[in-house]
This record gives C-alpha cells, sequence and structure tokens, in this order.
C-alpha cells in the first residue's frame, strides 16, 4: 500500500482499524510500521475523530447574552427596508414618491371606469377608417386595396 492510498483510506475510514475493511488491515499496518509520517497522520485523524465521537460543549450563557446583544445592534443600527423598497427596488425618494402617486391615480381611474362612473374609451365613428400597412400596399378596413 502506497502512502496516497493509505491516506485515502484513512480520509474515507477514519483512523480506527476496526472500520477498515478486513482487506486493508494488513496493508496498513505494515504501511504504518515503516513511515513515521503516516503514523503522525494517524494519530491526527484519532484526535479528529475523538472530537467528532464527543459531546458539543454548551456555550456560556453570558456569551449567548452577548452575542444576542451584537445582533441587536447591528440589526438598530442597519436601515430597514419598507414596502417601497421591497415592491419598487432601491431608488430616490422623490421618484418613488412620483411613481407611487401615478399608480394611485391610475388605479383610481381604472377603479372608477369599471365602477361605470367614467366613460370608456372612445368608440370610433362609423366615418373614419382605419389603415395598415402590409407589404408597401395600403388595405382599408372597408377591404378594399389601394
Amino acid at each position: 500500500m502506497t502512502d496516497e492510498d493509505f491516506l485515502r483510506h484513512l480520509d474515507a475510514h477514519g483512523a480506527s482499524p476496526e472500520r477498515w475493511p478486513p482487506e486493508l488491515r494488513a496493508a496498513a499496518e505494515a504501511a504504518l510500521a515503516r513511515s513515521p509520517a503516516l503514523r503522525a497522520a494517524r494519530e491526527e485523524a484519532q484526535a479528529f475523530d475523538g472530537l467528532l465521537a464527543g459531546t458539543a460543549p454548551e456555550p456560556a450563557d453570558a456569551r449567548i447574552d452577548r452575542l444576542l446583544s451584537a445582533v441587536g445592534e447591528a440589526a438598530r443600527a442597519m436601515p430597514q427596508d419598507g414596502l417601497t423598497v421591497l415592491l419598487l427596488g432601491r431608488m430616490p425618494r422623490r421618484a418613488a414618491a412620483g411613481l407611487s402617486v401615478a399608480l394611485l391615480a391610475l388605479g383610481w381611474m381604472a377603479g372608477s371606469w369599471m365602477a361605470g362612473s367614467l366613460s370608456g374609451p372612445a368608440a370610433l365613428s362609423p366615418p373614419q377608417e382605419l389603415a395598415l400597412l402590409h407589404e408597401n400596399v395600403v388595405t382599408l378596413f372597408d377591404g378594399d386595396s389601394r
């Protein structure tokens, strides 16, 4: 077993020989016997396995209080985004106010039109004609080509 193979298996299976596949254990022991670097790598892996196997230390209440107060201070220092920023994005206040007034007026007009208090778009009177251009030929809606 080469050193690279040993290190790859060490990363995959950990430092405990019980977790290694049985066919690799003898070759791993031989590699450990000949290389002090591999023994040092195994000791580091054992220390890491010990950290993973242990329970996480409980944080101190004072530390939690300090973290919560720091987060609160940072939140109070940061300007809060309002509904306008969420809907319209960041823009100068005058532009946002103008756009809001225009949208409000448009909504009022649309609501009044739907309620019937405003007349709808004016219909074309019969003597008026509309023309469409298609392939350099003017065609009127009365069906005649000119």
